[in-house]
């Protein structure tokens, strides 16, 4: 069905964004999550016992053998759908075969803002479908959502916080931090630069902030190792991943680089017995603190050498060598294995 600008400008009028932002930034309070980019699967799951279930496509799938065109035309997206059941229950079922994983945040966040604004009891369709909903009665359905989506991955009063810290900001940056496609992002900072045209409003307060301070401050004030990119803790002389020396400040124009990493399980090193995250080296003493590859893959996977040259092609040249040195005093076979890796590693690295 066509819709006229005419229709647009009407279902514009009908969109209730002041009342979706509030709610997404509700949604956001009331949650457990403190660190970014915003947890959209767990925060979904967190609506588990309010009646609301997630469900891949590929599972969805296998379930009702079904094709994937099949359960995409059931869906009535590519990407998404909210489907309140016979009984009462909400489903969320999402393209879990999309590579780009912006795409599928958005869209969760997308179909959770449908079930959070309530939409299905403003109507008799029983699948709300992100793109979905084309003719004139629904659209303003579609806009909602999308705006709730826009503000629940990236709350502009977080963006504010950094944007605070560094005195500027930008599109590149606001999409590392959350996690959103670039066309999102320049379409928030649009609109961050509209609201200061119009009401002079730089930085916007919410009670949202005070669950966030503690992440914001620590990924702004860890340290960045020059040769890896890995990100460190404040107090980090050396690099957990490469045991590199060279460890500098994150700010505005090096942030891009960064790799973050705010998974890491923390463990006692046996020699300084600091706390530090699980990786190669400690971040104080520079120890190595992991078993060797060979030895994790053995314990994983029965000593699969093809599984095994994969993972160790992914190691730095000093890494290799720390391997190369423990397999010296081990079989044949795992230096036969890593002199092999070696030769591909100097290619790599010249």
């Amino acid at each position: 069905m066509k819709t006229s600008d005419n229709d647009i400008d009407i279902n514009f009028e009908k969109a209730d964004f002041a009342h979706a932002q509030d709610l997404a930034y509700k949604v956001i309070t009331n949650s457990s999550i403190s660190t970014l980019p915003i947890n959209i699967k767990k925060l979904i799951k967190s609506y588990k016992s309010n009646g609301l279930h997630i469900v891949t496509y590929t599972s969805f799938a296998r379930q009702r053998q079904l094709s994937m065109q099949e359960v995409i035309k059931f869906a009535g997206s590519n990407d998404g759908c909210l489907w309140k059941r016979s009984d009462g229950k909400y489903i969320l079922l999402y393209n879990d075969t999309i590579e780009y994983k912006p795409q599928i945040r958005f869209t969760l966040a997308h179909e959770l803002g449908h079930f959070i604004l309530k939409h299905h009891d403003k109507t008799n369709d029983t699948i709300l479908s992100r793109g979905g909903l084309n003719d004139t009665v629904h659209r303003h359905f579609e806009m909602e959502a999308n705006y709730f989506a826009k503000r629940l991955l990236a709350p502009i009063p977080l963006i504010d916080q950094y944007t605070k810290i560094w005195k500027t900001n930008d599109s590149e940056h606001i999409s590392k931090i959350f996690n959103i496609s670039p066309t999102v992002a320049i379409r928030i900072i649009n609109e961050i630069r509209k609201r200061y045209e119009n009401i002079k409003i730089t930085y916007q307060s919410h009670e949202m902030i005070s669950k966030f301070e503690s992440f914001i401050s620590d990924s702004l004030s860890s340290k960045i190792c020059l040769y890896c990119s890995q990100s460190q803790g404040q107090s980090a002389k050396f690099c957990s991943f490469c045991g590199g020396k060279n460890l500098i400040t994150p700010n505005f124009d090096n942030f891009l680089n960064i790799k973050i990493n705010n998974t890491l399980e923390k463990i006692e090193c046996p020699k300084c017995k600091t706390k530090v995250p699980q990786h190669n080296f400690c971040q104080h003493c520079g120890i190595k603190i992991t078993k060797p590859t060979i030895i994790i893959m053995r314990n994983n996977q029965s000593y699969n050498k093809n599984s095994c040259i994969n993972r160790l092609k992914k190691l730095t040249l000093s890494q290799l060598y720390d391997e190369l040195e423990y397999a010296n005093s081990n079989s044949q076979k795992d230096l036969e294995l890593l002199s092999l890796v070696e030769i591909n590693n100097r290619k790599k690295y010249g």
